[in-house]
């Protein structure tokens, strides 16, 4: 089993944590997903729909700078506790 691989240097106000793992179909790794793991730690509703349209409307430059960085990816999931 491939394990996730944190990215280091990729920074936003609201991401928390963001790293890529494989995807598996079939049983073979198909393609890589950038997992981006937001911030919302004692926010109101409303202030973490801000924060998730914020992290939304600057996920263009995010995968711009992980491709740089990092590779191609598939895919993006965004996960917000």
């Amino acid at each position: 089993m491939l394990e996730p691989r944190q990215l280091h240097n990729i920074t936003h106000p609201f991401i928390a944590s963001i790293y890529m793992k494989k995807e598996f179909t079939q049983g073979r790794a198909d393609r890589d997903v950038l997992v981006i793991e937001a911030r919302g730690d004692g926010a109101t509703a409303t202030e973490r729909n801000q924060q998730l349209f914020s992290l939304l409307a600057d996920l263009d430059l995010i995968r711009d700078e992980v491709e740089k960085k990092a590779g191609k990816f598939g895919r993006v999931d965004i996960r917000c506790h």
